[in-house]
C-alpha cells in the first residue's frame, strides 16, 4: 500500500497545492486502493495487485485532463539537458547492483580476513596459512570495495540533477515493489545471522573451549550478515532513487541546482549558498570558541548548528 501512495505522489510531483488537487489526490488514492483490495479478494499476490492498480492508471495529464485540473509549469526549462531515459536507468540498476556485490563481497572478505588470522596460535602451519590468508583477503577486498564504489560514483555523476522521464518513475515503483519480497528476505536473513555470531562466540569460547575458532566463526557468520544487509539495502536504495522526487539526485546531502530549486523554490540560491559555506564556518567557529572557552563542551556547537540547519531546510522547502 505504501508503494501505491508513493506512486501517487511522484505523479502529482508538479501539480499546483489547491484544494481541488488536494481532493483529487485523496480521491485517486481511495480509488486505487479499492480497487488493490478488489483484486487482493479476486486472489491476486500483493505484487500483482499493486502493479495492475499502478499499471491502470494513466499518466498524470490524462488524470488531470479527467479532473478538469492543469499541471503547473516546471520549475525551469529542460532544454539544456535530457532526461533520464528508460535505458539509462536500467543501465544506473545494473552498475547498481555490481557495485552492491562488490561492495558487499568486499566487505565480506575483509571479515574473513580477521576470521583467519585467528588460527595462528594453532601451529606454525596454520599460522603462515593465517597470515598468508589474511594478507590476501585483505588485498581482495579492499579492491573489489575501491573498483565497484569507483564505477557506482561515474554513473551517478552521468545522471546527477537531470531530471527523470515519467516512464522512468513507473517503472522504478515497479522494479521497488518486485523486489521489495528479495530484501525482506535478505534484511531478515542479515540481521538475524549478526544477532547469532554472538551466541557462536560465546558457544566455542565456553563449550568447546577454543576461543580463536569462536571469534573466526563470529567474524565468518557476521561478515555473511553484513553481506546480505549491505547487498539488499543497496539494490533497493537504488530503485528508491528513481521514484524520489523530479530529479536524479547523487548525494542526497548535497543535491544539484535543479534539483534544490524544484525543492526549495525561490529559497534555492540561499540553500545553495549554505551547503558552501554553512559548515566551514560552523567549524571555523568551533575553533574560535573552543580556544576561547577550552574544548571540554563545545562540541554541543555542531549538535545546534546541525538542529538550525534542519529547521531552516523544512522551512524553506516546498511541501507537495
Amino acid at each position: 500500500m505504501k508503494i501505491i501512495k508513493e506512486y501517487l505522489d511522484s505523479l502529482f510531483l508538479t501539480v499546483p497545492i489547491t484544494p481541488e488537487t488536494k481532493k483529487a489526490k485523496e480521491d485517486l488514492l481511495a480509488i486505487m486502493e479499492d480497487h488493490y483490495h478488489e483484486l487482493i479478494a479476486e486472489g491476486k499476490s500483493e505484487h500483482e495487485a499493486i502493479g495492475a492498480v499502478i499499471s491502470e492508471f494513466g499518466s498524470i495529464d490524462e488524470i488531470l485532463a479527467e479532473l478538469e485540473l492543469e499541471q503547473e509549469e516546471e520549475y525551469e526549462s529542460y532544454d539544456d539537458v535530457e532526461s533520464v531515459t528508460l535505458d539509462e536507468a536500467f543501465d544506473f540498476w545494473a552498475v547498481t547492483r555490481r557495485f552492491a556485490f562488490e561492495l558487499s563481497l568486499g566487505i565480506l572478505l575483509l571479515a574473513l580476513s580477521m576470521a583467519s588470522i585467528m588460527f595462528i596460535g594453532f601451529s606454525e602451519i596454520f599460522a603462515f596459512l593465517g597470515l598468508f590468508g589474511f594478507a590476501i583477503l585483505v588485498a581482495v577486498g579492499i579492491g573489489f570495495i575501491i573498483s565497484g564504489s569507483m564505477k557506482y560514483v561515474r554513473e551517478k555523476r552521468k545522471l546527477d540533477d537531470r531530471p527523470l522521464a515519467r516512464d522512468v518513475h513507473k517503472e522504478a515503483f515497479f522494479q521497488l515493489e518486485n523486489y521489495d519480497k528479495s530484501f525482506r528476505m535478505g534484511l531478515s536473513l542479515g540481521i538475524g545471522l549478526c544477532v547469532l555470531s554472538i551466541p557462536t562466540l560465546f558457544f566455542f569460547a565456553s563449550i568447546v573451549y577454543s576461543a580463536e575458532l569462536g571469534v573466526s566463526t563470529f567474524f565468518a557468520t557476521g561478515g555473511v550478515g553484513a553481506f546480505l544487509i549491505i547487498y539488499t539495502s543497496i539494490v533497493r536504495n537504488g530503485f528508491k532513487k528513481m521514484t524520489n522526487g523530479q530529479y536524479f539526485v547523487s548525494d542526497e546531502d548535497h543535491p544539484g541546482p535543479r534539483a534544490t530549486k524544484h525543492s526549495y523554490g525561490a529559497a534555492a540560491p540561499l540553500m545553495i549558498t549554505m551547503r558552501k559555506f554553512y559548515w566551514p564556518l560552523v567549524f571555523l567557529f568551533y575553533l574560535f570558541w573552543s580556544n576561547l572557552t577550552g574544548w571540554e563542551s563545545s562540541w554541543i556547537i555542531f549538535v545546534v548548528a546541525g538542529i538550525f540547519y534542519s529547521l531552516v531546510s523544512e522551512t524553506f522547502k516546498r511541501h507537495k
